[in-house]
């Protein structure tokens, strides 16, 4: 299955990972302690590890273009709890 990750640093990492598994909670499966999360959609998974410098983001889908939707979803929902104009995440 293709998969992808990518690093949003942050010092509010674990604040971070705790409102986005929050917000997807009321829609989705979604699990999260101060450090870890996770998040099923139907279009895939997404893996959430927050430290004090980072939030690490492993995404996993069962397409390409699937796995392209998944990040997008990711990205526009980081972008607006942390309010950043244009986040650009570096998928790899």
């Amino acid at each position: 299955m293709p998969n992808s990750h990518s690093r949003f640093p942050s010092s509010q990492a674990s604040r971070l990972l705790g409102r986005l598994c929050k917000h997807f909670s009321h829609k989705i499966e979604a699990r999260w302690s101060e450090h870890e999360g996770l998040l099923r959609f139907s279009i895939g998974e997404c893996v959430l590890q927050a430290d004090d410098l980072a939030l690490q983001l492993a995404c996993t889908a069962p397409s390409a273009a699937e796995l392209d939707e998944l990040q997008e979803v990711i990205r526009r929902h980081l972008q607006g709890f942390a309010q950043v104009d244009d986040l650009v995440l570096q998928w790899h």
